[in-house]
């Protein structure tokens, strides 16, 4: 039993790597898809203090808390100066997969991110 598990893991993280879909990199990363995963039409009060605890911690990436500060500002969708921001994280190729994959959902945020885009938060979240 132990061994299909294992086969069933690795064969799970060999067709996400072919997949192109990217394991989060922090818990930062993490926590974000998890929030984006259940946003509708804005963060709720317990999401913007968590949202608050990354884009206060120094050991926050430049591009985290720039995603946080968008979720947390959300109203229905990204804000113009955030989505400025989230464009050229999600276009930057320096920038860690799960940050591209991360900023560029949250930029496509209408109310709710869409199917896709859960089932991709749903893997970032996972990690």
């Amino acid at each position: 039993m132990k061994k299909i598990i294992t086969v069933i893991a690795g064969a799970t993280l060999i067709a996400l790597s072919i997949s192109g879909i990217a394991l989060a990199e922090s818990e930062a990363i993490s926590t974000m898809a998890r929030i984006a995963m259940n946003l509708n039409h804005f963060p709720s009060d317990d999401d913007k203090v968590v949202l608050k605890g990354i884009i206060d911690n120094d050991d926050s990436s430049e591009d985290e808390t720039a995603i946080a500060i968008a979720l947390f500002n959300i109203q229905h969708k990204v804000g113009e100066a955030d989505a400025e921001r989230l464009s050229a994280i999600a276009a930057n190729d320096a920038s860690d997969e799960s940050v591209r994959k991360l900023a560029g959902i949250v930029l496509n945020i209408h109310h709710a991110a869409s199917d896709g885009d859960k089932a991709t938060l749903a893997t970032l979240a996972s990690m």
